[in-house]
């Protein structure tokens, strides 16, 4: 028996944590692997967008090429819900919301 009630507030605790990555937009949330498109259609333009390099590594040289920083272009785009909501920062790598992280509250 009690090792069913610390199953079930283990499996409370998850479910605590996937919603917590969350960005509601109107009736609907933005949901991790969907498009830029489909993000746009749910929660419109973000407040800012911004791209980086984000390093992975070196990549080997090649002929008439030295070793250089391999990287793996990540596009944020940062949405402010409302007051006293936390700013949301979305990051897309190939096109598609791989992460969520958050920011203060407005």
């Amino acid at each position: 028996m009690w090792q069913l009630s610390v199953f079930a507030v283990l499996l409370l605790a998850g479910a605590g944590a996937t919603q917590a990555q969350s960005l509601r937009c109107g009736r609907d949330f933005a949901q991790i692997g969907e498009t830029k498109f489909v993000i746009e259609s749910k929660c419109g333009a973000p407040a800012a967008k911004d791209s980086f390099c984000k390093p992975i590594g070196i990549a080997p040289s090649t002929v008439g090429r030295p070793p250089h920083v391999a990287c793996d272009m990540v596009e944020e785009w940062t949405y402010k819900p409302g007051i006293g909501q936390f700013i949301t920062i979305l990051q897309f790598r190939e096109g598609k919301l791989r992460e969520m992280k958050y920011g203060p509250r407005q």
